[in-house]
């Protein structure tokens, strides 16, 4: 018995630096996905609906949620996780939120109102996201930023 559980020991033991790095990145990839389905949300409504939804970013409260038209909230407001902030990794003092006024606006054909943009936010580690939009299409492409 105690050799089973020795042996056990061990390959624990050497298992551990394999999985440590296994999380790092986990966490940015899965707000990533959380805000491009947020986006995706906004802009179903907007074509089932037949009227525009907006994706509103609060930058110093690290906050994001899907407004209608008359400015009412769908559902709630998400947060970021603590560790993960809309910034420029680099660059603290550029605008992490290219959208006009800090929202994307989906119309009822699913297109942007007003320009294309994107939004960037950077974790803890040093990993950095982007989310762009597609002003014509309303396409929503999460891209991976340099390290």
């Amino acid at each position: 018995m105690l050799v089973v559980l020795a042996i056990i020991a061990m390959i624990m033991a050497i298992s551990v630096p394999f999985t440590s790095g296994f999380g790092k990145g986990l966490r940015i990839k899965t707000t990533a996905r959380a805000i491009a389905g947020i986006m995706n949300v906004a802009r179903s409504n907007a074509v089932t609906f037949r009227k525009n939804y907006s994706v509103v970013f609060d930058v110093k409260k690290s906050q994001y949620w899907i407004e209608d038209e008359a400015k009412h909230v769908y559902e709630k407001k998400y947060f970021l996780p603590s560790s993960i902030k809309f910034e420029i990794k680099g660059n603290e003092e550029a605008d992490p939120v290219t959208f006009e006024n800090d929202r994307v606006t989906f119309n009822p054909s699913g297109a942007v109102e007003g320009v294309s943009g994107a939004v960037t936010f950077t974790d803890k580690q040093g990993g950095s996201r982007a989310i762009s939009v597609t002003g014509a299409t309303g396409k929503i492409i999460i891209n991976n930023m340099p390290i």
